[in-house]
């Protein structure tokens, strides 16, 4: 099969965000703890909804709110201030006039920032950007990866000095372009009923994991 990749034109933007939210200097940040986790790793499930494509009849199609499974790995560069590789993925149905299956995966870098303060509950912000596959399950229609951003927060909860309980709530921003056809195999020109609707595929999800930290 064919995998289409794009840059949209705001991805710079999204990559300049990133870089700041690792490198800026966080005002006021207290001591660090006497010790902390080096390394995390955080299995987590989820509910994910949003996202709309449409026909090329103008009809909606609406990808199915799901459960969404996904991990994320994070290395500590300050007890507050964590680069982060997150990995989602979401199988539902794409309704419409001839409803098929589709997986949406998201592979991301990125890093959070917490409050430097916080002992008990934990509360972050995060930004990552990265990709997005679609691989819908239908005869004749291609995979497609994008370029995407996810804008996050959340509340870390430690349990012991390695173990926690992570609460997520994210948006996933996938940038597309909104006038042409997607999944479309280039030698079946039949197959390609499906356009974006606009130039970004919009979900949202939250999550709870437990972290393991060493």
């Amino acid at each position: 099969m064919r995998t289409r990749f794009s840059l949209a034109g705001l991805w710079p933007c999204a990559l300049a965000a990133v870089i700041g939210l690792l490198v800026a200097p966080f005002a006021g940040a207290a001591e660090p703890p006497s010790s902390f986790n080096t390394f995390e790793i955080t299995p987590y499930v989820g509910y994910m909804a949003g996202g709309e494509f449409e026909e090329s009849g103008g009809a909606d199609l609406d990808l199915d709110a799901d459960t969404n499974l996904g991990v994320i790995f994070n290395v500590a560069a300050d007890h507050w201030r964590r680069y982060e590789l997150l990995y989602s993925n979401q199988g539902a149905k794409v309704d419409g006039s001839a409803p098929f299956d589709m997986d949406v995966e998201y592979l991301q870098i990125g890093g959070i920032v917490s409050h430097p303060m916080a002992e008990r509950a934990i509360p972050y912000f995060g930004i990552t950007v990265g990709a997005t596959r679609f691989s819908p399950e239908a005869a004749g229609m291609n995979n497609e990866t994008e370029f995407s951003f996810t804008v996050g927060a959340g509340l870390h909860i430690p349990i012991t000095d390695h173990i926690g309980v992570r609460f997520d709530a994210r948006a996933f921003v996938t940038l597309l372009d909104g006038d042409s056809e997607i999944f479309c195999a280039s030698d079946n020109g039949a197959a390609c009923r499906v356009r974006a609707k606009s130039d970004t595929f919009l979900q949202y999800a939250a999550a709870l994991g437990v972290t393991f930290g060493f």
